[in-house]
Order: C-alpha cells, then structure tokens, then sequence
C-alpha cells in the first residue's frame, strides 16, 4: 500500500505493519504466503484486495468486504463431474476477531469462493454462488488462508467489489480495481489506525 512506502513496512496505530505481495492465483498465492510467514513471522495477516462479487449477493461495485468463510470452488465438482478428495481441506474460517472489528468499520461478512480461474461465464456464476453460498470470488484467500493455518497464524481478509462475477466482469475488473483496491487499504488502515482490535496478543 502507498501508505507504506518503498520499504512496505511502517508503524500505524501502534502496530509495526509489513506489506507483502503473495502472487497472482491459488498455487503462487500459497508458495509465496509461505515464504513471507518464514520471513516475517507475523502474529496476523490481513489479505487486501478485489473481488468479484456474485449477482444477487446485494454487493455493488465499490462494497467493500471481509471473509467469513473462505471456499475452495471447482465447477466441475458442484456438477458432480469431478470430486475433491475427502481429506483435502476446501473450507477455512477467518479470525473471527479481526472479521468482527473490520465489519464494524462497515465491511459486510461473507463467503468467499476460490476458483482456479476467473469465472467468465454467467450461468457458471450463478451455479458456484448458489451451490456453496459464497457471494465473491476471489482467486487467492483459500491459498493464502491454509497457509497460515498451517503456522498457527490468525488470517482475515477485507476486499472491496470491482466487478460483478460473469461475462463482463473482466472488462469491469479493468475499470474499477484501482478504485477498488484503494478502499480495501483504506478500511485497512482506518481499521490499524484505530487500535487493530481484535488482533491477537503478542507472543
């Protein structure tokens, strides 16, 4: 965030802060979530970002929204054409803390799927929203969720709409994600600069 500076760290509210950048898409979101948690050893994350939302989730361009439950999503399995493995972890609850102090600064809870490639199909949307309850897509949040699950670290993640999920939404996306990131780093920070409650003590 520009707030950051070039070093991508700085001290806000009290709290020393470091801003990383994880990767574009689940498996280099993951790999490079891993190597930061190695480098930093953070007491929390927070994912910033965009997000697609569903049609009929109630989201608008612009809404900005924190992750309740993050959803690993293949299409094919809501089709009953493929099927995850029964020991592989496709659910992941945020920090319930962190979720609840970023939603009282006015971020809606949600269900976030994570799909291996944007949806660019509208009935497609449609099927993944209705068959796991999730109403935005995101690509990274589950990679980078398990990723502190598996260190122990609390996770949250606040992201604000710049397209609605389907045939239009690349061209949207390409309209608005600057907007859209701003407003997530700003909520962040608004968040930060207000003591960062429910932020886990320190060790």
């Amino acid at each position: 965030m520009v707030a950051f500076g070039d070093s991508m760290s700085a001290t806000v509210g009290g709290q020393r802060v470091a801003a990383r950048i994880a990767g574009i898409g689940l498996p280099a979101a993951a790999a490079g979530a891993t190597r930061h948690l190695g480098e930093l050893e953070p007491r929390a994350v927070v994912l910033v970002g965009t997000c697609g939302a569903y049609v009929g989730a109630g989201l608008a361009i612009g809404d900005v929204v924190a992750a309740r439950r993050l959803r690993l999503v293949d299409p094919a399995s809501i089709a009953g054409t493929a099927q995850f493995p029964e020991a592989m972890m496709i659910t992941a609850e945020a920090h319930g803390p962190m979720t609840d102090a970023l939603a009282a600064l006015g971020a809606r809870p949600c269900c976030v799927a994570t799909t291996l490639a944007i949806t660019v199909d509208d009935a497609t949307a449609a099927r993944i929203a209705d068959g796991v309850g999730a109403e935005v897509e995101h690509l990274e949040a589950q990679g980078i969720a398990l990723a502190c699950a598996a260190r122990g670290v609390a996770f949250a993640a606040i992201l604000a709409v710049a397209n609605l999920v389907g045939a239009c939404g690349r061209e949207e996306w390409r309209a608005h994600h600057r907007r859209a990131e701003r407003l997530a780093g700003e909520r962040v920070l608004q968040w930060l600069q207000r003591g960062a409650s429910g932020l886990p003590p320190a060790a």
